[in-house]
């Protein structure tokens, strides 16, 4: 039988940045996807700030729209537009943006093979064996690289965990009215503990909208009322939605996101951003950062615990400060009432807190943004009223 260098489970941006950086550098990959097709079905809002596709070379021809406002709307109240020359978000074909880096990887030298389901998982001295359905007998490699998402079976086998905490997602695509930005929809009876979201973008000349809400419970439910009260809206009475995609997003990362000769990337890891969720930009930082570990631990015949260890030491240097801090951020957010999203709303509307949001915010780094707001006095009074009852 022969032995690879690596198996990467899970063919989403993750994996496949962590299987390209892999193979470019000379190493055997096989990539196991479930899904027939790279990139199916669609998952995600498919948003990422634009400074991304430089500092990783992504591609860019999978741009379908870009947004540079962002309107807040409290419930029953008022609205904040916040918006900046050099904050730029890009809506990506999600589709399109899989299937450029599984071309990318493959291209590299990595193999891919869609439609197969992984079924186990097995560490042992020499190597990992990996059961596909359908499959007699497993592969082997030295190494595994768990990119399946947030689907932790496997998390569980190997002893590395999974998220302490959950939301739910619920999304859909649909043609739309023109929308000059995105919007946040906030409150309670909206999406608890979470928001719900429209954003633009066009499609063949056409307007269209991601439509999605993530909270903590009844997602499906709440995500219908958000429809309908869209339906309100001239020139979207007629809305025609069809059953939203349903999600289950991690809120923090994995209790150990190594072990011997495997490590997890991307959702597989828990390492989405806490304030909205959002996995790619962190994905592909944390394949890359797997990538650059194996290839060490490989070339030195070391892929024990402790010295894949590393591997943690590093997403923590890079990500660490951005996740502790939006999770320290969403414990305050999501225990705010109604009210006191509406007292947040019109302060940011009517005092200041604009400019700052403009100065300090990132669509990929929120570290900065929530600190401020944090350490603002007359946000910290409204939040605390609102805390108190």
């Amino acid at each position: 039988m022969s032995v690879r260098d690596v198996i990467i489970i899970g063919a989403g941006p993750a994996g496949l940045a962590c299987a390209e950086s892999l193979a470019a550098a000379g190493r055997d990959v096989l990539v196991l996807e479930e899904h027939e097709t790279v990139g199916y079905p669609v998952h995600c809002t498919g948003i990422i700030g634009q400074d991304a596709f430089e500092e990783l070379d992504l591609p860019r021809d999978t741009i379908i729209g870009r947004c540079r406002a962002a309107s807040f709307l409290a419930p029953g109240g008022p609205a904040v537009l916040v918006e900046s020359d050099h904050i730029v978000a890009a809506v990506i074909d999600r589709a399109h943006f899989d299937l450029t880096l599984a071309a990318r990887a493959t291209g590299a030298g990595a193999v891919l093979e869609t439609g197969a389901r992984v079924r186990r998982v097995e560490v042992d001295d020499e190597g990992v064996s990996v059961t596909t359905a359908g499959r007699a007998g497993p592969r082997r490699a030295r190494a595994c690289v768990l990119a399946c998402g947030a689907r932790y079976r496997f998390n569980r086998q190997l002893g590395l965990g999974v998220p302490r905490a959950f939301v739910q997602s619920a999304q859909v695509e649909v043609p739309f009215v023109d929308m000059p930005h995105l919007e946040v929809h906030l409150g309670r009876e909206v999406a608890p503990a979470g928001f719900a979201w429209a954003v633009p973008f066009a499609r063949e000349g056409r307007p269209f909208a991601r439509l999605g809400l993530m909270c903590q419970r009844d997602v499906r439910r709440r995500f219908t009322a958000f429809v309908g009260s869209l339906r309100s809206r001239p020139g979207l009475a007629a809305l025609d939605v069809p059953p939203p995609r349903l999600k289950f997003l991690p809120l923090g990362p994995v209790r150990k996101t190594h072990g011997t000769r495997v490590l997890a990337v991307g959702d597989a890891a828990g390492l989405v951003k806490p304030t909205t969720g959002g996995g790619i930009y962190y994905g592909l930082l944390s394949g890359r950062i797997a990538a650059d570990t194996l290839l060490e631990a490989l070339a030195a015949d070391r892929l024990d615990g402790c010295s894949l260890r590393v591997y943690e030491t590093r997403w923590r240097e890079r990500l660490g400060p951005d996740i502790r801090v939006g999770l320290a951020f969403r414990a305050v957010a999501s225990r705010l009432s109604d009210s006191g999203i509406r007292a947040l709303v019109e302060l940011a509307r009517v005092d200041g807190l604009v400019p700052l949001l403009k100065q300090t915010a990132d669509f990929n780094w929120h570290r900065a943004a929530a600190l401020a707001l944090l350490r603002n006095p007359s946000f910290c009074r409204i939040v605390l009223a609102s805390l108190l009852g």
